[in-house]
């Protein structure tokens, strides 16, 4: 077993145990880091942040900042967060890999800190608010990435803060999925895999801009009505007043007859063209 294999399953022991269980654990957890060259950075109740490279002690304190950002803007969407989902652990890599939180199960593995496109409130967000992969991916990622780009200050992944620009530009190019198709998605079988990455950023690209168009014109309570419920179990009309369709139909055209400048989203849509293999 390598070293982020045996961490992971040490930290996934440690949290949502009792206090008691969560004490040790957490112990044990900052024991095992020292010897695995990951370094606990900070710790308090409610976050546990460790670092594995050259990580700074103003990086941290950037990361542990954002995470305090996250969590009081989260907390005005859902409510007080339950005390079993804490301590959160946090740890920090360098290098260019895929940050993720194991679907909201935690722990969160963040890379590219250093160069302010880490998703840290778009993953804290999947552990704090809950994801259940086998409803659907549209509202939970969607809703994560609304959060990083309206409450962050990295210009993460999907959308560096871009999201309803890119829906236009894709409106333009022609390459929009099908969004009934990508709200029925599961285990991310056929557009939130990493096996297909094109698809992948569409769809999560597009989760985004519906996620953000619904809380600014229908409001966050009714907009979060919807999280991680499989699609064919909402009543839109009864939420909205519309139909799904309807309501599909409603977000392209506000989003496309939107009077803002995409020059850079078009560089954004280009370059996740060039790297996805498009």
């Amino acid at each position: 077993m390598d070293r982020r294999a045996f961490l992971r399953r040490l930290i996934l022991g440690t949290v949502g145990t009792s206090r008691a269980a969560g004490a040790l654990g957490l112990l044990l957890l900052l024991f095992a880091s020292a010897c695995a060259t990951i370094h606990p950075s900070y710790r308090d109740q409610r976050f546990v942040i460790l670092s594995s490279g050259d990580f700074t002690p103003e990086d941290v304190q950037r990361v542990r900042e954002q995470l305090e950002v996250g969590l009081r803007a989260l907390e005005r969407y859902i409510g007080a967060a339950a005390p079993s989902k804490f301590p959160i652990v946090v740890n920090l890599w360098s290098g260019s890999g895929v940050s993720h939180s194991y679907h909201g199960r935690g722990p969160i593995e963040l890379f590219w800190v250093k160069e302010v496109r880490s998703p840290i409130i778009h993953e804290l967000a999947h552990v704090v608010a809950g994801y259940t992969a086998s409803n659907g991916h549209w509202t939970q990622e969607g809703f994560a990435s609304y959060m990083q780009d309206e409450y962050g200050e990295d210009r993460a992944f999907p959308t560096g803060k871009l999201a309803h620009a890119l829906v236009k530009v894709l409106s333009e190019e022609a390459t929009l999925l099908p969004m009934e198709y990508v709200m029925r998605d599961r285990n991310r079988q056929t557009y939130f895999g990493t096996r297909t990455p094109w698809k992948r950023w569409l769809a999560y690209t597009q989760s985004t801009s519906l996620c953000r168009y619904l809380i600014e014109q229908y409001g966050k309570d009714r907009s979060f009505a919807l999280y991680d419920a499989p699609v064919e179990r909402v009543d839109f009309e009864k939420q909205f007043g519309r139909t799904a369709s309807v309501l599909l139909d409603e977000w392209l055209t506000y989003v496309r007859t939107l009077p803002i400048d995409t020059a850079e989203a078009h560089a954004y849509f280009a370059q996740m063209k060039r790297l996805r293999g498009r």
